[in-house]
């Protein structure tokens, strides 16, 4: 029979021919009788073969199918003609054979079973033998290299924990025994090593082998260690030449200076097995020829060994918990005396670099390496906010913040006043003081040694657990000695190496000529050839918005068509051409103006709204989400501190929570991009619940004003509105929502007509009234400022930002008097007494003097609260009056409500029972948040102003606090 057509239970193996001579002989006979085909011929029940002819192959096939199916599994296990059990083997052969028969028949070839069967179990016995081994690999039980028992890898409990046989024999071969291509980097005598601390805690740890992804892409260095001719002399020019280029570095540096990796647990190995696959991975890596590893001598994983309940970091508490930022602060601590120690080498210092400070140039590790070497000596080298998210309120900001070098930096472990300063944020751990991160709270002991400043910290903080006043220790003295013993060396230093932005919205035209930034969420810039977005803006007049068109081409922004809003009454230009090379447009209204976001006849895919108070920033800077159109829209969290304390920004919330419950994002309307179809879904279902013009907004509130007070909120439609639909339609994906908190914002539109904005919306005998008054707003803002001559000369003090081409307020000693002061008053006094100005009898002294606020207070301090704090009193005095002078009006407002309406001055404290005659004060855009003033409530843009300034001090006050 042909061994290739015989069925695997009928072939012989000679593996069993020492079984007997019995079994034997019959095994070598039927051998025979199969060589001997076709000259002799074989009979039995289910087949026969006949002498000079081939049998049909697939015939063949169907036959022993058929048998092998009906085959018992006692006759499996028990040869038919002998009784004799084949054995496990021969079993194990034919299942693995049998399936493969088919296949190898296609194909022709005359192949043995019994090779197939061989070749089948050398790979079954391969597969098992990997399980194995992935199973000892696996094992508590695996047996570990001698050296985690030595110092200094005793003592850190990852290399006693780690199941990974693998990474511990090749870092013992590689890096104990050194036997690498970086011999010379790991034996020769460099004159400073530097150690690389990447800190990590337990949340994060999963994602750290991420964050060392960019380190293949951007080099870390210029040569390997086997490209480094280590035995020749350094020939680079080390001088303090202030006019050298910092990055000016070649690869000798790697001649005097080598770089150790150390990972950074703040908690402990042995009990997060994330964080120990985290470092295997990473090791593993490090551990394969080329790529980063090359720029570096060794690489350890230390920990800090904090509990997991001390573990803290929990921003939202920093003004009740003493302790929210302890995890950053003890592991700070423990990298600085473990690297101090010398249990891993001797270090000159060592470079904080946490997981979000990206290299974005090559070579970044010569030239930081480079700068350590031309700065020396120092305690601390590295940069501070480099960002512009404070600007909005850099007066209000402390110094000690101002001037803090972010924790991102490299420390010299042998200055004399870092150890002090290490040393009292040891001793500082149980007090109130520990609720301030290591790298301000260093600044903050400097400030206060150099200028007698002493921080002031959250009223919560400073009580203790009955209630009481905790009494700090008066340290100002000793840091004084201190500062005064090592200020003449300079011991911070910047460098322009490191960047650091704290969570800063950034496109690439930001950076500078950093190799390595910190905290930046990097964004694409708009596309022109991609995106097509209309500039919509509310008119009043024919020739307040010409400010903005003729300046139009002089910007950097994204509009490819620009609709002027106008009123019925008023002509559109015929000369838009003359202004903009953008096609421009007019388009008188058909419905009130705070219907212009739903009314604007827009044809591209999306659109912005301003007003004619405002110009374009020189720079629009819209960004998106790399690779796809995704607009970035920033938004202010719903929350008492940032909204709910002021009536228009809660009543903007309550609205927007009719489309979506639970809503909780402020998006102001001039920082939306409205996506038009969705835009006309949005605005249909608006006019079906509110009414065309918006008149049953707040249908049934209004016989509630006796208890609710005034109702201040938006006339019209609003961004916040629009992006509580957005969510409830699902359709958020479209964009990219950041919290302006804590990423900033820049304008896309800047006021310029502050002064005017206020008066158009007066009658004449107010706006007469209001001029005779003197009562005019300065025009006080160096983000006016476009071009740095215009801001170095302005005569406020401003500074100029290249980075960003803007234009910031100057910095103030701690309780300075800004440039723009916000008062109770108007800036300017009246000239002649107003008798509406004259009370019946003079406000009541108070009992005792008032206390002063908390040095926090004043970032959220607006002239809207200072109103409503002084007009509390007399509210209580005035209500019967005011009560019945509504009922005698008939529900009619006077000319003096209206005017103090207009101004501003009252807000909470007067009633209005009827609408405003158009008559008497133009109707303005409710619906244009922080940048409008015209509004059937008069109080939108103090309102939405006062939701700007909030913003500023909520954003100051973040980062006072968490600048970890």
């Amino acid at each position: 029979m042909d061994p290739f057509l015989r069925s695997p239970y009928e072939m012989g193996f000679t593996e069993f021919e020492n079984k007997g001579d019995d079994f034997g002989s019959d095994v070598a006979e039927e051998n025979d009788e199969n060589n001997a085909f076709p000259t002799k011929a074989r009979d039995n029940n289910e087949h026969q073969y006949l002498m000079g002819e081939t049998i049909d192959r697939e015939h063949q096939d169907k036959i022993d199918e058929g048998r092998i199916a009906d085959t018992s599994m006692d006759d499996f296990l028990v040869d038919n003609d002998h009784g004799v059990s084949e054995g496990p083997l021969k079993m194990a052969k034919g299942l693995l054979t049998t399936p493969v028969r088919k296949l190898w028949a296609a194909t022709g070839f005359a192949v043995s079973w019994n090779t197939i069967g061989q070749a089948a179990m050398v790979t079954m016995v391969c597969f098992v033998a990997h399980l194995l081994y992935q199973q000892a690999s696996s094992s508590s039980d695996i047996r570990r290299p001698e050296f985690v028992n030595h110092h200094p890898y005793l003592s850190s409990s990852y290399y006693s924990s780690t199941q990974s046989l693998r990474t511990l024999v090749e870092t013992e071969k590689l890096q104990v025994k050194r036997i690498s291509d970086k011999k010379p980097l790991l034996e020769k005598e460099f004159k400073s090593r530097l150690a690389v601390v990447r800190p990590f805690c337990e949340f994060d740890a999963e994602a750290l082998p991420t964050t060392f992804e960019v380190w293949n892409q951007l080099a870390p260095c210029r040569a390997s260690a086997i490209d480094l001719d280590l035995g020749s002399p350094s020939t680079r020019n080390k001088t303090d030449d202030p006019d050298r280029y910092f990055d000016d570095v070649t690869s000798e540096i790697m001649k005097d200076m080598v770089a150790d990796v150390f990972l950074f647990y703040s908690q402990t190995f042995s009990e997060n097995e994330v964080a120990i696959k985290a470092v295997d991975t990473i090791i593993n890596q490090f551990n394969e020829p080329g790529g980063w590893s090359q720029c570096f001598a060794n690489i350890y994983a230390i920990e800090a060994n904090i509990p997991q309940e001390l573990d803290l970091y929990i921003p939202s508490a920093q003004e009740e918990l003493y302790n929210w930022v302890n995890g950053p602060n003890r592991q700070f601590e423990a990298a600085f005396r473990i690297i101090q120690s010398g249990e891993w080498g001797t270090y000159d210092g060592f470079y904080l670099m946490e997981g979000d400070s990206i290299p974005i140039k090559n070579n970044w590790l010569d030239v930081v390496l480079s700068e350590i070497e031309v700065n020396r000596p120092f305690a601390i080298l590295g940069a501070k906010y480099n960002g512009d998210k404070w600007d909005n309120f850099y007066e209000q900001i402390p110094l000690s913040l101002l001037h803090h070098i972010n924790g991102n930096a490299i420390y010299n472990t042998s200055h004399a006043l870092l150890e002090r300063l290490v040393g009292q944020l040891e001793v500082e751990a149980p007090c109130p003081y520990n609720s301030i991160p290591y790298d301000y709270r260093m600044s903050q002991m400097v400030t206060e040694g150099a200028l007698g400043t002493v921080p002031e910290l959250a009223p919560k903080i400073m009580l203790n657990e009955e209630g009481e006043n905790i009494t700090l220790s008066d340290n100002t003295e000793s840091f004084g000695k201190w500062w005064d013993q090592h200020s003449a060396a300079t011991p911070f230093k910047e460098t322009p190496v490191i960047h650091n932005y704290a969570a800063t919205n950034l496109i690439p035209r930001h950076l500078g000529p950093e190799y390595i930034i910190h905290g930046a969420k990097l964004y694409a810039p708009w596309n022109p050839i991609e995106t097509k977005i209309t500039l919509v803006i509310a008119e009043w007049f024919n020739n307040r918005s010409d400010y903005l068109l003729n300046h139009l081409d002089e910007k950097d922004h994204p509009f490819s068509e620009v609709i002027v809003m106008l009123p019925p009454s008023v002509e559109a230009h015929d000369d838009y051409d003359n202004m903009t090379v953008i096609p421009t447009r007019a388009q008188h209204r058909s419905a009130p103006d705070f219907m212009d976001l739903c009314e604007a006849d827009v044809e591209t895919e999306w659109f912005m709204m301003t007003n004619s108070y405002h110009k374009v920033a020189s720079h629009v800077d819209l960004m998106f989400v790399p690779g796809k159109f995704k607009p970035v829209v920033p938004f202010t969290p719903a929350t008492y501190p940032f909204c709910f304390k002021f009536p228009y920004c809660k009543e903007n919330v309550n609205l927007a929570q009719r489309f979506n419950p639970g809503h909780n994002k402020v998006a102001l309307d001039f920082d939306v991009v409205y996506h038009t179809p969705t835009r006309n879904d949005f605005c249909k279902e608006w006019k079906e619940r509110h009414g065309p013009e918006g008149e049953n907004m707040y249908k049934g509130r209004r016989k509630m004003k006796a208890q609710e007070g005034k109702i201040i909120g938006p006339s019209g439609p609003t961004g916040t509105s629009y992006a509580a639909f957005v969510f409830r339609e699902k359709k958020d994906g479209m964009y990219k929502f950041t919290d302006r908190s804590l990423y900033g914002a820049r304008d896309p539109f800047i006021k310029v007509f502050a002064k005017e904005e206020r008066l158009d919306g007066m009658s004449e005998e107010n706006r007469a009234r209001e001029l005779s008054r003197n009562l005019t707003i300065t025009d006080c803002n160096c983000k006016a400022f476009e071009t740095q001559d215009e801001c170095t000369n302005s005569g406020l003090g401003c500074v100029w930002r290249p980075l960003f081409d803007s234009c910031r307020p100057p910095e103030l000693m701690d309780g300075g008097q800004p440039i723009c002061a916000v008062t109770e008053s108007p800036t300017m006094a009246p000239t002649e007494v107003d008798p509406l100005d004259i009370t019946d009898a003079p406000t009541t002294a108070p009992s005792k003097a008032p206390q002063s606020d908390p040095w926090f207070a004043s970032l959220f301090k607006s002239r809207e609260r200072e109103l409503d704090k002084k007009r509390k009193k007399e509210k209580v005095q005035a209500e019967k009056e005011q009560a019945e002078k509504a009922k005698n009006k008939g529900g009619e407002n006077s000319p003096e409500d209206i005017e103090a309406l207009m101004r501003g001055d009252t807000l909470l404290g007067m009633e209005l029972d009827g609408d405003i005659d158009s008559s008497e004060a133009a109707s303005g855009d409710g619906s244009q948040g922080s940048n409008t003033t015209q509004t059937s409530d008069g109080s939108v843009e103090e309102k939405e102003e006062g939701l700007t300034e909030k913003q500023a001090g909520g954003e100051s006050q973040e980062a006072n606090k968490a600048q970890a």
